[in-house]
């Protein structure tokens, strides 16, 4: 069995280091933290499929009118700087998915559309990026939907965000 090495900065290792079911970063502009969340969404990915789990791995911004809106192009380059990522993932210009057929990516926006959200079957991670302005409503919709688990499988949440204001929802 081979291991695989991903290259992280060390100020986010202990965000991904064991169980968790909210997982978190936040900072200014430049910390890496948005490439490091793409990369893992995909490890984590990658570690369900070769576990033989089928499911979504959804990435949401609050505001996301186009894929040109959306954490697509940032997923795409983290899973093209891991060899291991590349081989298992099909990459397409609209699209990620495992090339197992186990895994698909989808990305949303939650201002617009956050009932598609809780019409997904089976989400096993959603990363929710630059969530600063997601606001109470959206939060009471997506968590409560990431709690519909399996015996084989626990859905997590992740968010990054730049904080602008204390207490805004997601800073709660």
């Amino acid at each position: 069995m081979n291991t695989a090495q991903v290259a992280l900065p060390e100020k986010l290792i202990p965000v991904f280091e064991g169980e968790a079911d909210v997982r978190g970063a936040h900072g200014g502009r430049g910390s890496a933290k948005t490439r490091s969340f793409a990369k893992m969404v995909a490890v984590k990915g990658y570690i369900y499929g070769k576990a033989g789990i089928s499911g979504i791995l959804v990435c949401g911004r609050q505001y996301m009118n186009s894929l040109e809106d959306s954490s697509l192009e940032e997923c795409k380059r983290a899973i093209e700087d891991e060899p291991f990522l590349a081989d298992y993932y099909d990459v397409g210009e609209k699209y990620i998915k495992s090339k197992d057929g186990r895994i698909s990516f989808a990305f949303v926006g939650l201002d617009r559309n956050i009932a598609s959200i809780k019409s997904k079957g089976r989400i096993l991670l959603l990363w929710v990026d630059e969530a600063e302005p997601v606001v109470e409503y959206a939060w009471a919709i997506v968590i409560p939907t990431l709690r519909e688990e399996g015996e084989d499988w626990n859905a997590e949440l992740w968010v990054t965000w730049n904080p602008r204001r204390k207490g805004s929802a997601t800073d709660k």
